[in-house]
């Protein structure tokens, strides 16, 4: 449990409620800014290597499971292998070293064979008992190793919130966009989208404002916004990209929800 979940529920013991009511009421509705959040069911997540994975899946018949597609970190303007498109900074898909390059971006997502998902500080990123400073190379080069033992999948970005705190200042000449940002909160990890274009800065002031999360990490917008999501069977696109164009495309973040009952 993390600070605010222990202080809510020390709060709620001495006021008599039972403690199992915390996480159902903590957790946040759904919203046209809200497109996923783990606590609505049982939650997976898991990155697609594009053009390896590819093409993106489709929902079978029947399945009652809600599912979200969407860009996950950028794509970079050179190529690896057979011209195929690099995601930019560091990048491990199932425990293969994609790109061991760390961008300076501060932002790590991590995803486990079993379908978690934490954001960390690319200076102080814990995994699996140890803790890494990936600007220093012997510690990235373990943390690298110490992941592709684990089969993690692991993306970089921009950082707008650490440790629950604005880690993003305004500008007076920022573009506006639409901002989607994958978080890390109290009950989990989740997708908040912009209903217009704003800064990055308003971006994570509005997440903040809504849903107080621990970790706030950018994903890849703009002409590489791919989006598809799929509710009660029926798939609906809610990006720019159609369904079947991810030829530029390096990467997408998989989320999966089985509704509970």
């Amino acid at each position: 449990m993390t600070r605010h979940g222990f202080a809510i529920a020390s709060l709620l013991a001495v006021m008599g409620a039972p403690t199992a009511l915390i996480a159902e009421a903590a957790c946040p509705e759904k919203s046209e800014h809200l497109l996923f959040h783990s606590c609505w069911g049982e939650a997976r997540a898991s990155s697609l290597l594009l053009p390896e994975d590819g093409p993106v899946p489709a929902t079978a018949s029947g399945n009652a499971q809600e599912r979200l597609i969407v860009t996950g970190g950028y794509t970079g303007k050179d190529a690896r292998a057979e011209a195929r498109p690099n995601p930019v900074g560091m990048f491990i898909h199932k425990g293969s070293v994609v790109n061991p390059t760390l961008a300076r971006m501060d932002g790590v997502a991590i995803l486990t064979p079993r379908g978690d998902l934490t954001i960390q500080h690319r200076g102080a990123l814990a995994f699996r008992g140890d803790r890494f400073d990936l600007g220093e190379i012997e510690q990235r080069q373990s943390f690298q190793q110490a992941a592709a033992s684990a089969g993690v999948s692991i993306f970089q970005s921009h950082l707008l919130i650490v440790d629950g705190l604005l880690d993003i200042r305004p500008r007076e000449d920022a573009p506006r966009a639409v901002r989607r940002l994958l978080f890390t909160d109290d009950q989990g990890f989740g997708i908040y989208q912009t209903d217009r274009p704003v800064t990055l800065y308003d971006a994570a002031r509005a997440v903040e404002a809504a849903l107080s999360p621990d970790m706030v990490l950018n994903l890849d917008m703009g002409s590489f916004d791919y989006c598809l999501v799929t509710r009660g069977g029926v798939e609906q696109n809610c990006g720019v990209l159609a369904r079947q164009n991810t030829s530029k495309l390096s990467n997408l973040l998989l989320l999966q929800l089985k509704p509970r009952g």
